[in-house]
């Protein structure tokens, strides 16, 4: 399968921002905290949702490989891609834990059980297993009933968020904390992630390079356009100004038209008009190759500076750090290659487990 250029730009942007967020939330001063506001706020779609977006598009897009796969082989079956997927998800998650073990020590988390993006991502994958099957558009009416049905269930919970009760513990397990990705907010952007790897997969079984082109060009382009300028207004009208407030149901409507607009945008020049770069990964393909890893391994940088640095000179900080950190990651791809990927040697790990399973089985029968 052709490797789709826009969607390793696509998930790029994502960890290059919040990469960038963090260092901004981290070492700026109290009194120009409202420089990380606006760029939380405003950058969710490249964000925490635009990562949930990406992830849903590699699930379906590695879901679809494996079912074309199994027909073809007698050793390999989607059991056994089930039992590899869902393990996959199980050491996300317990990753998931351990980091926000280690923030709530060191960083000042509200505790292990947060809905920090990796947490969230390992949940939702769990989530979108049984709708990988279903119809694309049983999957986009599914992600307007979950949003719709978090706004609810938000409100609704809300009042008991500080009650030694069930529904208080309820709060706490579907929201610890609102402001973070809560899994009811946020799993919708996975699914919908994964109609668009629906989308591409489809394509790439078109041999003629006009009509894919002309496939893409009305599935990605066109529909992302109108939908998404539909979105963004609908989100910027409903309960003005809730589009400014991530929690929002309104924020969500918002951030996925942005997200529609940027994939119709990076679909268009990446695979219509296919503009290409001189060297095989530059800049947020780097971030896109090492995506995980690069969004585990910054925060160490968290340590680097206390919160003291003003609107203007945090700057002469920051950007010779990412530049550096941006050339560290581009040598250790020249040096290592995937080996120095988290995500592949989660998989390699969970590929290991599933073997060891299926021996167990064996001489268990």
């Amino acid at each position: 399968m052709t490797r789709l250029k826009s969607i390793d730009i696509f998930r790029g942007i994502c960890i290059f921002y919040m990469t960038f967020g963090h260092m901004v939330n981290w070492w700026i001063s109290q009194g120009d905290f409202w420089l990380y506001e606006i760029i939380w706020h405003y950058g969710a779609p490249v964000g925490g949702g635009g990562f949930l977006l990406v992830s849903g598009m590699s699930a379906s897009l590695s879901f679809k490989r494996n079912q074309l796969k199994a027909q073809d082989s007698q050793e390999f079956n989607m059991k056994r891609a089930r039992n590899i997927y869902m393990l996959r998800c199980l050491l996300i998650f317990l990753i998931s834990l351990l980091w926000n073990f280690i923030g709530t020590l060191f960083m000042g988390l509200s505790g292990i059980w947060l809905w920090f993006v990796i947490q969230t991502i390992s949940v939702s994958l769990f989530m979108a297993w049984p709708f990988l099957k279903t119809s694309r558009i049983f999957r986009v009416s599914m992600c307007f009933v979950f949003w719709i049905g978090n706004e609810i269930v938000f409100y609704w919970l809300t009042p008991y968020s500080n009650t030694q009760n069930i529904l208080g513990y309820l709060f706490y397990f579907l929201y610890n904390s609102p402001d973070q990705n809560v899994i009811l907010g946020y799993f919708p952007f996975l699914l919908l992630g994964t109609v668009f790897g629906d989308v591409f997969f489809e394509s790439n079984g078109i041999d003629n390079l006009i009509e894919r082109r002309l496939f893409l060009k009305k599935k990605i382009v066109r529909n992302g356009l109108l939908f998404g300028v539909l979105l963004i207004a609908f989100g910027m009208l409903y309960n003005f100004p809730d589009f400014s407030n991530k929690s929002t149901f309104a924020s969500h409507m918002f951030v996925v038209g942005i997200q529609l607009i940027l994939m119709a945008f990076l679909v268009y020049i990446k695979e219509i008009r296919v503009i290409s770069f001189q060297k095989r990964y530059r800049f947020f393909e780097i971030y896109s190759f090492y995506s995980f890893t690069i969004f585990l391994a910054h925060q160490l940088l968290y340590f680097l500076f206390p919160p003291i640095f003003s609107i203007i000179n945090i700057w002469f900080v920051i950007i010779p750090i990412l530049i550096a950190w941006t050339f560290l990651f581009r040598f250790i791809y020249k040096k290592w290659d995937k080996y120095a990927s988290i995500k592949f040697l989660i998989n390699k790990v969970a590929v290991d487990l599933a073997d060891r399973i299926d021996i167990v089985k064996l001489r268990k029968k």
